[in-house]
């Protein structure tokens, strides 16, 4: 029997983009996968943090890494190599993931970030081995044990401290509103929203509804 043929398509909407695999003679399937990016995408490398806290959206309760295989995957096309992640794994990418983006939102508020997310952070430095190096080019870079289980996770974690040696770090914030994911680039750094369009006039709606009914 000869090897199938298989056709992607990709179709994009605001949150999502829909891959269209098609295999003949197989039937056709559909898979979503999130729009990380939307609308405001980070610089490479630090990009990569924002995928990753992105792969949960908490406005509409939609998480793209539910399982241990989710995470792998995910995994694999960020480029990041490790071991096979477990449960505890998972639990700790989670963990991670919602400290990142507690740092975010003190990225955008212009605060001191809570302790206990940079316990949590460290902690998955720590367990990947992460190391700085200095780098021919007179940049400082950070490497892990890429047999060690938190390995990946320490990736990550490394993308992001090297982002606060450049300075590109705190211009990645979470948004006020749906603590989306989104790089400012504004000159003076003082987005708040992930989209204006969006968030910023949904707020913005809310705050109006309440003075006038205060009004009354």
């Amino acid at each position: 029997m000869g090897a199938k043929t298989c056709r992607a398509e990709r179709i994009e909407n605001t949150n999502e983009q829909l891959s269209q695999v098609s295999c003949a003679p197989a039937a056709v399937y559909t898979r979503r996968v999130p729009r990380y990016d939307v609308p405001k995408a980070a610089p490479e490398p630090l990009h990569l943090v924002q995928r990753f806290v992105n792969t949960i959206d908490r406005e509409h309760e939609r998480e793209w890494l539910k399982t241990p295989a989710d995470l792998e995957l995910w995994l694999q096309a960020a480029g990041i190599e490790g071991p096979p992640p477990r449960a505890r794994g998972l639990r700790r990418a989670h963990e991670l993931r919602e400290a990142l983006r507690a740092l975010l939102v003190a990225n955008g508020r212009r605060e001191l970030p809570p302790a206990g997310a940079l316990d949590v952070v460290n902690a998955a430095a720590r367990a990947g081995r992460l190391v700085p190096e200095l780098r021919l080019e007179g940049t400082v870079g950070f490497r892990v044990d890429p047999d060690r289980p938190g390995s990946a996770l320490a990736h990550i974690v490394g993308v992001a401290f090297a982002s606060v040696e450049d300075g590109s770090w705190y211009r990645l914030k979470a948004c006020r509103n749906c603590r989306w994911a989104f790089y400012d680039y504004s000159r003076n750094r003082v987005a708040s929203w992930c989209s204006m369009s969006l968030c910023g006039n949904r707020l913005k709606t809310r705050r109006y509804r309440r003075r006038r009914a205060r009004g009354k």
